[in-house]
């Protein structure tokens, strides 16, 4: 429902949960009339997003896909219900690439506190040709670690990243407010692959 979703837009630890005023009414007529979603719901799914340093729940992963789809005309609906591997967009692929690489974090160091989501994920949302090169040497000693114990993980792993890597003809820049959404997005559907 739409009070549900209004709620991923919230920070559940104040005092204050309750969402943005009017906002319930824009999104409402947006869903009745077939219009655009307020621009208001998307930032401060954005927002919320940023401050918990990369928590996407689905809640949050459907609004950013249907602000996208409806507001931004970024692919159809059923292309991008779950995983879609054959997408070439930069971000999404960024955003896959990210998730892969906490997973071998993950897999190098098992039970690890703080994963690289928690220090790089809003960096690496908005400016990924200052992180990933960061990111892909951090990388490369995890899978030392890996390649000591679990050699299919990390063959696994390696041919993952490379499929991936070779989508992209180089890091960009920076990556507009549209562009992040589509890497939360990839990185939401690679984690729950």
């Amino acid at each position: 429902g739409i009070g549900q979703m209004l709620q991923e837009t919230v920070n559940q630890k104040s005092k204050d949960k309750k969402p943005v005023p009017n906002m319930a009414a824009m999104v409402l007529q947006a869903v009745l009339s077939g219009g655009r979603y307020p621009a208001n719901l998307y930032s401060n799914t954005m927002i919320r997003i940023r401050a918990e340093q990369g928590k996407i729940t689905w809640g949050r992963a459907g609004i950013i896909k249907a602000y996208l789809i409806r507001n931004c005309t970024w692919g159809k609906g059923d292309d991008f219900m779950g995983l879609n591997e054959e997408c070439n967009d930069a971000a999404y692929v960024l955003g896959r690439i990210f998730s892969v690489l906490e997973a071998v974090q993950e897999e190098a160091n098992p039970g690890i506190n703080a994963t690289i989501r928690d220090r790089y994920f809003n960096a690496a949302c908005t400016t990924p040709e200052s992180i990933f090169p960061i990111l892909i040497k951090l990388k490369n000693s995890h899978i030392k670690k890996i390649d000591r114990t679990k050699e299919a993980a990390k063959v696994y792993y390696e041919k993952l990243l490379t499929n991936l890597m070779g989508k992209l003809d180089q890091y960009p820049k920076r990556l507009t407010l549209e562009e992040q959404g589509r890497f939360m997005l990839g990185y939401y559907h690679q984690v729950q692959k």
